[in-house]
């Protein structure tokens, strides 16, 4: 019973993931968005003036698996820890199964559900082929390759799901893994090819990367040429063996957490003080306490937000530790990354395109950890139950979520401070007549945290549990930040303006236009203003439209009889 489809917990789980809502509109986005896509690109006629039928293949195919990267977490990372958190885990080895068909179980529902909705894409991908010259034997290893990232990604979010013990924490960390060995594994090769002989090791990290696989397979002579050195048919075989030894240790992880003996957690106590000597004992200890979480706080005044005062006392000052060292990893990030940059590339590059690294690096923390610090608040509330209280006190829904707003923005307004010593260093390469970019810079980087914040906090208004609301805002900002580039690739089958309309949407866009004019230069003015001047009019129009979807939301959900 181990792995036919008899096993209870197989069809409990695969059964409820296939009829849910989640899945539904997982399948409609992947093939409505592939369709769209395809028809944008199909030929209009015989003879293709801009595209080829392999162009139209590998602009498809990168999408698609782009979307199936995205979905992959929201059916495996919470396969384990929903069970924690319900309680529940333990009592699954008190029935009639096995320890191991309890595992394959778990393992086989969330496997099969991804690969699941991997197949509903074959028929989209099946149309795409029969735009000519691509082979039988060209599209089964196409598939190959997103099927083996799909199994490794699937992997490692259930290795996250039986190590973490919240859905939270591992959805969170399922989407930052699965970025590294998706999106970063050419950074190594990047940066510090200049500075160590370790070029081999780091092409074969580039290579556990499945776009670059899929580049490799589809354009084998244009890739050997541009990464000089290295045969696409080597590149495929590093990936599909690293590939394959990575799915082996994520699936051994897996198996170790889930079949290991329940720990339970020890819940951290500390006492209070209130007297004088302590306080400055520890104010002169270290990490130096500018607000001591240990120390007896005084009731919450009434002309302030207790919301918001609440939030920083729990979350942001209840683990300064935690706040300094990611602030201190941030700011060393920002300087390594810019050092390395203008180290290896400031001659060929020039300082244009040193400054505009260095700012996407910091928009990428905002868009990374913007919805992460909004995405629980009221899903968390309504985990604990908290809700219902909220529901008692005379605060208005409108301090309720001005006061979650606030302190979800202090918190990332801590992790914009790693900004500064990066915004000093390009304030120094700029000239005195181009200063208004550091301002125009800060602008976008506060509305583009607003927003993403305001996503978040819309999301936990929606969905059910902080994981689901983890997921649906990062799909958000993926989709806003990295989907919207793809009208640059359609060519003239998209106009000027409706590419520009696009490009109006995305944070980096803007951003890489106000580092320099040249940037999308070749597209038309809107309403008489760049893109960059209209995303900022757009961004905080959307920022007030989200802020009363979150207080309509939130509102409903308090006036309600009866709280689910």
């Amino acid at each position: 019973m181990i792995g036919t489809p008899q096993n209870p917990i197989f069809r409990r789980e695969y059964l409820m993931m296939a009829r849910s809502r989640k899945a539904l509109l997982a399948v409609l986005l992947l093939v409505v968005v592939l369709s769209l896509i395809l028809y944008t690109l199909w030929p209009r006629s015989g003879v293709l003036s801009q595209f080829d039928s392999n162009e139209i293949f590998s602009v498809f195919l990168g999408a698609n698996l782009a979307l199936i990267i995205l979905l992959v977490p929201a059916f495996t990372a919470a396969a384990i820890t929903v069970e924690r958190e319900n309680q529940s885990f333990d009592l699954l080895f008190t029935t009639a199964l096995t320890p191991f068909e309890i595992l394959a179980g778990k393992l086989f529902s969330a496997l099969g559900m991804v690969f699941s909705i991997v197949l509903l894409s074959a028929p989209v991908t099946a149309v795409c082929a029969l735009s000519g010259g691509i082979s039988v034997a060209l599209l089964l290893k196409t598939y190959g390759i997103i099927f083996l990232a799909t199994l490794v990604y699937a992997l490692l979010g259930l290795a996250i799901s039986a190590v973490c013990h919240r859905s939270f924490t591992s959805v969170v960390s399922t989407y930052l893994g699965i970025g590294v060995l998706a999106g970063a594994t050419w950074l190594p090769s990047v940066l510090l090819s200049g500075l160590t002989d370790l070029d081999a090791v780091w092409r074969i990290v580039r290579s556990l990367s499945p776009f670059e696989a899929l580049f490799a397979l589809n354009h084998p002579a244009r890739y050997e040429i541009e990464v000089g050195g290295v045969f696409a048919t080597n590149t495929l075989r590093l990936y599909t063996v690293g590939m394959i030894l990575l799915g082996g240790v994520f699936l051994l992880i897996f198996i170790v957490f889930v079949l290991r003996p329940t720990h339970t957690r020890k819940a951290k106590f500390q006492e209070q003080y209130s007297d004088f000597r302590t306080s400055v004992k520890r104010r002169l200890g270290f990490p130096f306490y500018l607000i001591d979480p240990l120390k007896r706080k005084n009731p919450i005044a009434t002309w302030r937000n207790a919301v918001f005062v609440a939030e920083l006392r729990s979350k942001l000052f209840g683990h300064p530790k935690f706040i300094l060292r990611a602030l201190a990893i941030c700011i060393a990030l920002s300087l390594g990354i810019l050092i390395l940059i203008s180290f290896n590339f400031a001659a060929v590059l020039g300082p244009e395109q040193v400054r505009l690294a260095a700012v996407l690096f910091q928009f990428g923390l905002i868009i990374l950890f913007a919805p992460l610090v909004s995405s629980g608040s009221i899903t968390d509330e309504r985990a604990a139950g908290t809700i219902v209280l909220l529901r008692m006190t005379p605060l208005s829904i409108w301090t309720i979520v001005v006061g979650k707003l606030k302190a979800a923005f202090m918190y990332v307004f801590i992790f914009l401070l790693s900004s500064v010593p990066v915004l000093c260093a390009l304030a120094y390469l700029e000239l005195e007549s181009a200063y208004w970019r550091i301002g125009a810079w800060v602008g976008a980087l506060l509305l583009c945290a607003f927003v993403f914040i305001l996503t978040g906090l819309v999301s936990s208004t929606v969905m059910k549990t902080t994981a689901q609301a983890t997921a649906l805002s990062y799909t958000v900002a993926f989709l806003l930040s990295v989907v919207t580039f793809s009208v640059l690739l359609f060519g003239t089958r998209i106009s000027p303006s409706v590419k520009a309309a696009v490009l109006t949407v995305n944070p980096l866009a803007g951003a890489i236009q106000i580092t320099s004019e040249k940037w999308f230069a070749d597209l038309p003015l809107l309403y008489g203003r760049t893109i960059w001047q209209n995303h900022l009019l757009l961004f905080a129009a959307l920022a007030v439209v989200l802020l009363i979807a979150a207080v309509l939301r939130v509102g409903a959900m308090l006036r309600r009889e009866h709280l689910s």
